[in-house]
């Protein structure tokens, strides 16, 4: 699936092809989860939860594999992909950006499903074969429901069995057409091949909504919290897929140049930390580039640097003690649009980011400064709109920062 999202508290595990695999700390629950459903009906508890343990962690790279799936046609269109992360409910492919066009974004979202599909097509064939070497199925009416009492059993026919029953379904799964899901982007690309890229959008993200809805009442009814879960997963990251492509649509018409707030207060190294405590309580700003005696930009101060610090050790000490170096803070053009700023910065994970042409220092843009101009031109572009007869232009390129989940 692909979506915008930060994974925290993830343990990297290996780097594969440039890739960083991280697994979450929750990963761990669905281990104990594995272990005990099939602990339950072995004839030895021991071995049934290590079988479980065992096909867990079977289960998951294949959705390593699909993930990596995403991440190589990705890499075929020139998009880096920082890492893969594996969490309880599927996966993660943090995507640098997006795709530009529809069809680079169709063909990157349906390669998971097509691997787990290519999974399946190599594992069915030899489980299978085993079944009708080793076992009587009987008539072709009780081959089902003996195929599917054997995918249950401790045995390595179980276990192949199981592995291309469920990459079948993962790839199904991830087809349907709802946000976040693989299914979601291939519907807006799709769509963003007739259709106008933000509208396109919101019929994907309606579409996905009712498919939230189905999983709610499914969930229910069949009181099944994981159905609930995808539910609430697929319903909020509908909202934030469009949440984000409105934004970079208001976004892509400004330039960093113009966001630049030419009468910034500046710190230098020298100066006390109080001196930053005085210019936050007088104005407005929060986060302040910092330059040494001889006015060469240095680092940043940001607000939560300042107040970590006034937590911490009070008013006493140095602006050059706590702000962060110049080489941490992520660079960009005068002329880059504040979309790709934004993209950029999201990124980098940081809530600043320095703008200079060449080696003139232009000022800093912060998450803060980008919110409000979303919120203010937002409203302005809202009402153009309405004016004009309708939102977004067949701009593929505001398309969300995103990852891919499975």
């Amino acid at each position: 699936m692909i979506k915008g999202m930060q994974m925290g508290s993830s343990l990297k595990i290996a780097r594969i092809w440039g890739v960083d695999v991280q697994v979450h700390w929750s990963f761990v629950l669905i281990l104990v989860y594995g272990a005990f459903l099939f602990s339950r009906n072995a004839s030895n508890v021991l071995v049934g939860a290590l079988y479980g343990v065992v096909v867990i962690l079977l289960l998951f790279i294949c959705v390593a594999l699909h993930e990596f799936g995403h991440a190589i046609a990705a890499k075929h269109f020139g998009i880096k992909v920082p890492h893969i992360t594996l969490l309880p409910i599927g996966g993660v492919a943090q995507l640098e950006r997006m795709p530009r066009k529809p069809l680079q974004e169709f063909l990157i979202a349906i390669a998971g499903p097509a691997v787990n599909f290519a999974l399946a097509a190599v594992l069915l064939p030899v489980a299978l074969a085993v079944v009708f070497t080793t076992m009587r199925v009987g008539p072709m009416w009780l081959m089902i429901p003996t195929l599917m009492r054997t995918a249950q059993s401790v045995s390595l026919t179980g276990l192949l069995l199981f592995l291309a029953g469920t990459n079948i379904l993962l790839g199904m799964f991830n087809l349907l057409p709802a946000f976040p899901m693989d299914g979601g982007r291939i519907l807006r690309a799709l769509l963003a091949l007739r259709l106008r890229y933000i509208p396109a959008t919101r019929v994907a993200v309606l579409v996905g909504r009712g498919m939230a809805i189905l999983f709610a009442i499914a969930g229910i009814f069949g009181r099944d919290i994981f159905l609930l879960l995808i539910a609430f997963f697929v319903y909020v990251g509908g909202r934030g897929e469009l949440e984000a492509v409105q934004s970079r649509y208001v976004l892509k018409d400004f330039n960093a140049r113009q966001a630049v707030n030419k009468d910034a207060l500046s710190l230098y190294t020298s100066e006390p930390i109080s001196r930053a405590v005085d210019y936050i309580m007088t104005t407005y700003q929060g986060d302040f580039p910092v330059h040494d005696l001889g006015n060469n930009l240095v680092g940043v101060l940001t607000r939560p640097r300042l107040v970590a610090t006034l937590r911490g050790q009070g008013q006493e000490g140095r602006v050059v003690d706590v702000m962060i170096p110049r080489e941490r803070v992520p660079v960009t053009s005068g002329d880059t649009t504040l979309a790709d700023v934004w993209e950029k910065m999201l990124e980098r994970g940081s809530r600043v980011i320095i703008v200079q042409d060449q080696e003139e220092f232009l000022g800093l843009i912060t998450l803060d400064d980008i919110s409000e101009l979303i919120q203010v031109m937002g409203a302005a572009k809202e009402r153009e709109d309405m004016i004009a007869g309708g939102p977004g232009g067949r701009v593929a390129a505001t398309t969300a920062e995103g990852s891919i989940h499975n």
